[in-house]
């Protein structure tokens, strides 16, 4: 195993589109949901410029949240998991992500340690 850079700056995005069959025992959040508000959150968050337009957008299989109302998502590095509604809370889960990751940068930017690479670091020294 080796290191490399990360490609992209200050965080990543997870979008859960897990579809699990009819008739499973827990709700899933729906890959057509999550890959919709997975694209629409990355070019939202591109074309907002700054910070979130530097991180990482990605669908991921399921988080373990398992909402019957929405898509899990979280946000890294940190602890933040929200379930959203795939349309109504785009503009609220697209403001989340832009704050998250302009604090990211400040963190970065100050030298204590802090954004993706300090949060990695951390994780390490568990």
């Amino acid at each position: 195993m080796r290191e490399t850079p990360a490609p992209w700056k200050h965080g990543v995005v997870l979008v859960c589109n897990n579809e699990r069959p009819p008739g499973a025992p827990k709700p899933s959040c729906g890959r057509a949901a999550g890959t919709g508000l997975k694209s629409w959150l990355k070019d939202a968050a591109r074309e907002g410029g700054g910070p979130a337009a530097e991180c990482r957008v990605l669908n991921s299989t399921c988080l373990d949240l398992c909402p019957a109302d929405g898509v899990a998502v979280a946000i890294l590095p940190g602890d933040e998991v929200l379930v959203a509604d795939p349309v109504a809370d785009r503009q609220a889960l697209l403001a989340r992500v832009q704050g998250h990751m302009e604090e990211v940068a400040r963190q970065e930017g100050g030298g204590g340690g802090g954004g993706l690479r300090g949060a990695l670091d951390r994780l390490r020294r568990r």
